[in-house]
């Protein structure tokens, strides 16, 4: 086996001959066998020096085991001699007399009696727990006439000495492979456990967080550095010991008592400002443990501080509050209110609202004031990717999904805002096909990557935003009806520029500081010629067309002779030339068609008219229909040609 080394075993015993017994299994491949020959009395401190010299596993047999195995336990593999085996040596004692001592340590042989009337001979069992107690039993019974003693090295050693004949229990084969089988099973344990010992000690010294263990009579069983320099402790010192003083406010007592975890605490412990999590785990059915984190407070400010630094340089921040989307007209304060109320649930916004009327800055507004502020806040433009771009770019790709594929592949907008909230502008542009994937996103709560076989789950708000009418796409068929019902669960309707005339004067000196004009030529206060033409304009662009507006000046203000008002109002002759259907303002020639009936060029004439004020409105039929003059219905009647 490449890389393995061969496990290190040590022999105690009295007897040489099973030593060498034992020796002859040893497989150098897998371990080596050392052979410490010992008395009794000796084998427990030879055999704990062999431990500490690096033995993984001590044998013993016969009696030096089992007492080697009641002292040490592990890791002791005792040799233990089976009924055959001592039949075995019987036979032998047997055919020198019929009279026969038969050694047992704290009487551990069984079925002697059955032995004795199978063989046909008299035996006599030794019961011993030390050397000397050996002595004195084998002595007696050879005095007794039984000469012929049966037990292990030690024994044979005695009964020779004392004018007997001693014959050891030889352990069999099969004895020995098992022992040596469990011993190689012990030491590869022991090996993994040593490995994942080291491995957590690397893990505990390497993590930049402290870790502190109790064990169930509340004394501390783990510290690591980080713990001890953070608490001011000796490490060495405190453990196996009760909690220091420095920890008693740390509440682990109270956690081990209770059962009940309790994380992100924030806490001073030691003169430190603290987060500590500690956690309980069951160590047997009554007893348990706790485990604690300790982090300072400083670390976690500065790992929030980089992480926003993060969101900032990929773009994945609000940038705008509820604040930003300025006015005190009735309407957006009562839009602002009800944004803030939105924000503090977790369900699905629709903005519905004409170009130009801050659905962005609702969107990121609403984010900033909800619980998910410091999480991601990534917006899409669902009208400015084709399908199988936008689809991979809200989900994802797996390495080799497509030609062109970016290796590793990529994470899609859905991963990018977890935790945080997912702006999907222009839902209403979104293909019917990704609808589908969309709708399951929602629902589910799980997205699977492009040309990837695993589901990932999500956990992010949506905040959508339109500029038509999406019940009324739904009920056309253009949109499906159960993604909108997701989508709508609660609805804002932006606020239009021209619903809201009192504000242009506090949002146009808004947007001309934008481009740092002197205040010499500043068009302000709006004089009321201004405020009059301002107030009769459609403002198709809303707050753009203003912003328009605003950098035209900037542009011309120095040509303006002092005379700032006469400037605006001719760039407002521009923006209400600008906004007119596309035929006025041209001289008009009428062409006679003799096959084509007034009624018939009327209606061309009509079509043309809706159009462009659909155009300007955003494609808000009811909007249009009010600078119209007609019904909604009667708006749709003329759009089919009725």
């Amino acid at each position: 086996m490449p890389g393995f080394k061969p496990f290190k075993f040590a022999f105690v015993s009295s007897s040489e001959q099973i030593a060498r017994t034992v020796k002859a299994f040893e497989d150098p491949e897998l371990e080596h066998i050392e052979i410490r020959l010992s008395s009794m009395e000796e084998a427990l401190p030879v055999a704990r020096k062999c431990l500490a010299d690096g033995v993984e596993v001590v044998f013993g047999g016969g009696a030096t085991g089992r007492l080697l195995r009641e002292q040490l336990r592990l890791p002791v593999v005792t040799i233990a001699r089976r009924d055959i085996d001592v039949i075995r040596a019987l036979l032998l004692a047997r055919e020198r007399s019929r009279k026969i001592g038969l050694t047992s340590f704290g009487g551990s042989v069984s079925g002697v009696e059955i032995m004795a009337e199978i063989l046909d001979v008299d035996v006599r069992k030794l019961e011993f727990r030390s050397t000397p107690e050996l002595v004195a039993c084998i002595t007696r019974a050879v005095e007794d006439g039984y000469s012929c003693i049966v037990g292990g090295g030690i024994c044979k050693t005695i009964a020779d000495s004392v004018g007997g004949k001693g014959f050891v229990v030889v352990p069999g084969d099969r004895v020995i492979q098992q022992a040596l089988d469990e011993a190689r099973v012990i030491a590869a344990s022991q090996r993994r456990n040593q490995q994942e010992a080291e491995r957590l000690r690397v893990i505990l010294h390497s993590v930049k967080e402290g870790v502190v263990g109790i064990d169930s009579n509340g004394k501390i069983d783990l510290m690591n550095p980080v713990a001890a320099e953070m608490l001011r402790l000796d490490a060495e010192k405190v453990l196996h010991g009760p909690i220091p003083e420095a920890l008693r406010t740390a509440g682990l007592h109270r956690v081990l008592e209770s059962g009940e975890a309790e994380v992100d605490q924030f806490r001073r412990v030691g003169g430190v400002d603290l987060v500590i999590s500690a956690m309980p785990f069951s160590v047997s059915e009554d007893t348990r443990a706790v485990v604690a984190t300790f982090t300072r407070a400083s670390r976690i400010q500065d790992l929030d501080r980089k992480l926003k630094e993060r969101l900032y340089s990929k773009g994945f921040v609000a940038r705008y509050r509820m604040g930003d989307l300025k006015g005190s007209c009735e309407a957006l304060v009562k839009l602002r209110d009800k944004a803030t109320q939105y924000a503090a649930t977790d369900a699905a916004i629709l903005i519905q609202g004409e170009t130009g009327t801050g659905k962005e800055i609702l969107a990121q507004g609403i984010h900033a004031a909800s619980p998910r502020r410091d999480k991601p806040f990534v917006a899409v433009n669902c009208s400015a990717l084709p399908e199988s771009l936008l689809e991979s770019e809200l989900f994802g790709y797996e390495e080799g999904a497509f030609t062109g594929a970016k290796r590793g592949g990529k994470q899609g907008l859905f991963e990018l805002a977890a935790g945080g909230t997912l702006f999907l502008d222009e839902l209403a542009d979104i293909a019917p096909s990704l609808q589908v994937r969309l709708l399951r996103a929602i629902e589910e709560k799980e997205i699977m990557r492009v040309g990837g076989d695993r589901i990932i789950p999500v956990d992010v708000r949506i905040v959508a935003s339109t500029y038509k009418d999406l019940a009324q796409e739904a009920r056309g068929g253009q949109f499906r009806a159960d993604l909108y019902f997701r989508i709508a669960t609660l609805k804002l309707h932006s606020v239009p520029l021209r619903e809201r005339i009192k504000d242009i004067p506090a949002l146009l000196e808004s947007l001309l500081a934008r481009y740092h004009i002197p205040e010499t030529l500043l068009p302000l206060p709006l004089s009321a010629a201004v405020l009059s033409r301002m107030a009769t304009h459609s403002w198709p662009g809303n707050v753009r067309e203003l912003d328009s507006l605003a950098q035209r000046y900037a542009a011309l203000a120095g040509m303006a002779d002092g005379d700032g008002q006469a400037l605006l109002l001719e760039i407002m002759e521009e923006l209400a030339l600008e906004a007119m259907p596309a035929c006025a303002g041209k001289p008009t020639r009428l062409v006679v068609d003799y096959g084509v009936s007034l009624k018939e060029r009327m209606r061309e004439h009509e079509q043309d008219i809706i159009a462009e004020i659909l155009r300007q409105t955003g494609d808000n039929k009811a909007e249009a229909a009010r600078q119209l003059g007609v019904s909604v219905n009667t708006l749709w009647r003329k759009l089919r040609g009725d």
